[in-house]
């Protein structure tokens, strides 16, 4: 019986991996005991008798997803991006070495770059926000809980994602949502263009995690999806549904610290075999028609 720790279950990318797990898997999974949400995810979630708050039992792995996964939000008040991301990351990794768990997944983001155009795994991190530097700090600590504890730790890189639990002031919601009461967007370039990225479907990112686990520990993935530009993803978003079109306008960013395009490829896990059980377009029909259908 596998033991799993997830960190930040109610949320997006934790509730998605605990419902993929739960579909895919035997494992047994634990929670961190957080303060009352009224948007807890776990409330949607049919956990068989398999999800329980963690009080102190035994662990064979930890998925920290935990955090604040706004780099506005920390760009605005850095303080949130220093004890939501750094200290917790520095709490949860102690608890992995208390517990000597066999496999520590840390939930980064491709945004460690600092960097517009393409970004690969072995390239040179340059952190240029608060956001950033955070889930690069927690990279630094993950290595450094290797090299001098031994524990185990794989890093994960998201991009851009979507998915069934996704925040209701996410672009994604926001788009199904505007289209449906045929409001007008506000598109946002840098330097000119459109900002662009890769987009990743939340079952895409479970995918890969369940890949992940399968693998040596000790490695750097970027877990993304198509790369394409915000109005192109929008795009995919009004075909879903049925819609011919909508009304936009161009607006520049002027927000310190974030980057234009940038393009970091899953160059990694595809080279050691992982592909999507589905198309983008697939992702895209089943991301509405369930959003759609909640709403």
């Amino acid at each position: 019986m596998t033991r799993v720790l997830i960190t930040g279950a109610r949320g997006f990318v934790g509730a998605s991996m605990i419902e993929h797990f739960l579909e895919h898997t035997d494992y047994v999974m634990y929670y961190t005991k957080r303060p009352y949400k009224s948007d807890d995810r776990l409330n949607s979630i049919n956990t068989k008798s398999r999800v329980f708050e963690w009080n102190g039992e035994d662990i064979d792995i930890i998925l920290h997803a935990a955090g604040n996964p706004s780099s506005i939000a920390c760009i605005e008040n850095p303080t949130h991006a220093i004890g939501d991301n750094i200290l917790e990351t520095a709490r949860i990794l102690e608890i992995g070495r208390k517990y000597k768990v066999k496999h520590f997944i840390y939930f980064s983001s491709v945004e460690v770059y600092g960097k517009s155009g393409k970004c690969f795994e072995d390239d040179i991190c340059n952190a240029k926000n608060m956001y950033a530097a955070s889930k690069l700090s927690g990279e630094q600590m993950c290595k450094a809980y290797e090299s001098s504890y031994g524990v185990q730790c794989s890093i994960v890189r998201l991009g851009n994602t979507f998915g069934r639990f996704c925040q209701k002031e996410r672009f994604p919601m926001i788009s199904i949502k505007k289209l449906s009461n045929n409001e007008k967007f506000v598109i946002y370039t840098h330097d000119g263009n459109v900002v662009g990225r890769r987009w990743t479907s939340m079952h895409d990112v479970a995918e890969m995690v369940s890949f992940i686990l399968e693998q040596p520990p000790g490695k750097i993935y970027n877990t993304t999806g198509d790369f394409m530009s915000n109005l192109q993803f929008l795009e995919c978003i009004a075909k879903a549904m049925g819609k011919d079109g909508f009304d936009f306008e161009l607006v520049e960013e002027n927000i310190p610290g974030r980057i234009g395009n940038q393009d970091a490829p899953p160059d990694l896990i595809r080279s050691l075999g992982w592909k999507s059980s589905k198309t983008f377009d697939e992702r895209i029909k089943t991301f509405v028609s369930s959003t759609l259908a909640s709403s």
